[in-house]
């Protein structure tokens, strides 16, 4: 739903998932949930997957993912 004066907006939430680990920064990123739904593990704190990286470390990815695709 949206007010009519108004554009509608979708927001997106990106989950990359990955059957191999990952090394990124010099991290090794195991997903120990792939192929199961992200969502439901995620509302669990004893089976949550920590994220092993710093606030920094994901602003570098943030800005890898804006170069991607594009959007300075």
């Amino acid at each position: 739903a949206y007010r009519d004066n108004e554009k509608p907006k979708v927001p997106y939430h990106f989950v990359p998932r990955y059957r191999e680990p990952l090394m990124l920064f010099g991290k090794k990123y195991v997903d120990r949930h792939f192929g199961y739904n992200f969502w439901k593990w995620n509302l669990s704190k004893f089976k949550s997957q920590k994220d092993p990286f710093t606030e920094e470390e994901r602003k570098k990815i943030f800005d890898l993912m804006k170069e991607e695709w594009n959007l300075k």
